[in-house]
């Protein structure tokens, strides 16, 4: 197994495409003239395969190795977001937002196809730290991106950013280089509505797997308004470069050193209550910045942190995963591509929401209702499905393997 940076490393691409839509491009949007609440629609639709591409997600388990998927779908997420780049514009936004949807669906299919990779090789005693730097790259990757973005789009030329960018995403995948070499797929092209889709639903019908999806479809631990900071600056009396740099660099240091200390808690603590109580604290700071003063400190605080806990919950939901699928299933992308749908439609559905308490009760609206849905599901679940989440890291890790596993034989 190379180390777990290195495994890292090879979701830097899933991090530059996703912080691109989480973070630039409401802030390129917003500084169009776009309203935050069109905004918020503009990323809900661009962030919308992230929860229904699980239907193209068995793909990645049939046919070719999981490595030619993780550059082909690559390659044509750089050209989709390079080409949305080009074109960002109020005029054009119907076009951008197709283009960018397209480079979001090759990405989620990208992180289906690595995190199934990923599940092959790494022991459930370090399932921790692996989604700890999954996430320092994701986040942190992403946040840097973005500054890049945010910071030279009024220096060069769109053209010259957008090609950039496209490199960056396809050089992102070569610390896969550095991967034991995939397992053949058990499944042909022609199985996967047969073979492929009969183990799928062995693996996702198991008690283990129906927790998993109670957890990650409830907005507990959404961190939905990660998506919309950038946009609040203004309501926040911010400066355009104070936003940049926070949401930028700040954001990427702060989501760092939160993913990290979530994989280094998520080998020690039972990881379904990591995920649900990292969510909860967020949603007692976003409360408490709903009803704080409109200035730049809030707002700086109120970024940093957020996108801290977001690290946290981040690494506790890879870990949660892994544990899940173990390292036999022969369906590990789909099965993680499920989990990623999941909880990615409760991101989809609270940044709507959210978007919604803004156009209605402007930015104490918005924080309110991300704050309040968070805690109300956070508790709901701690009452109904407590004693699941409380299985400690190692218990029961390799049940749902063994189960899906048939499907590789049958």
């Amino acid at each position: 197994m190379p180390a777990p940076w290195v495994v890292g490393g090879g979701f830097l691409s899933f991090g530059l495409v996703v912080g691109f839509t989480i973070t630039a491009l409401p802030f390129l949007l917003t500084h169009a003239g776009v309203p935050l609440y069109k905004v918020a629609g503009v990323s809900a639709i661009v962030m919308s395969p992230t929860f229904w591409a699980f239907l193209l997600q068995p793909i990645m388990d049939t046919g070719l190795t999981r490595r030619a998927y993780c550059w082909l779908t690559a390659v044509i997420a750089a050209i989709g977001l390079g080409a949305g780049l080009i074109l960002l514009s109020p005029g054009n936004l119907a076009v951008t937002t197709v283009l960018l949807t397209i480079a979001e669906l090759a990405m989620v299919l990208y992180s289906g196809a690595i995190t199934g990779w990923t599940a092959e090789f790494t022991p459930d005693e370090r399932r921790g730290i692996v989604s700890g730097w999954t996430n320092v790259f994701n986040l942190g990757g992403g946040a840097v991106g973005s500054l890049a973005v945010m910071s030279l789009a009024r220096r060069i030329a769109r053209p010259e950013l957008a090609a950039g960018m496209a490199v960056v995403i396809v050089l992102g995948v070569l610390p896969t280089a550095w991967f034991p070499a995939p397992g053949r797929s058990a499944f042909r092209f022609r199985q996967i509505f047969t073979k492929a889709m009969q183990a799928i639903w062995r693996a996702a019908k198991t008690p283990e797997c129906l927790t998993g999806f109670a957890i990650f479809l409830a907005p507990a631990s959404a961190e939905a308004a990660i998506n919309l900071f950038s946009g609040m600056g203004p309501d926040f009396h911010t400066a355009a470069t104070t936003v940049i740099w926070v949401t930028g660099a700040g954001c990427a240091v702060t989501a760092s050193l939160g993913a990290l200390i979530g994989g280094y808690l998520a080998d020690r603590l039972p990881r379904g209550i990591l995920y649900v109580a990292a969510g909860m604290i967020t949603a007692v700071m976003t409360l408490a910045m709903a009803f704080s003063p409109r200035v730049p400190a809030v707002f700086i605080a109120g970024a940093l942190l957020y996108n801290g806990m977001a690290g946290v919950v981040y690494a506790a939901f890879n870990a949660v995963g892994y544990q899940i699928v173990g390292r036999k299933t022969a369906v590990a992308s789909t099965q993680l591509g499920l989990f990623s749908a999941a909880t990615n439609f409760a991101i989809v559905y609270m940044t709507w929401a959210d978007g919604q308490g803004f156009k209605h009760f402007g930015t104490r609206g918005l924080l309110l209702t991300d704050g309040l849905a968070s805690l109300l599901a956070g508790a709901l679940l701690l009452v109904f499905l407590g004693r699941r989440l409380a299985r400690r890291p190692g218990a029961a890790a390799e049940q749902v393997p063994a189960q899906a596993g048939a499907g590789r034989e049958s």
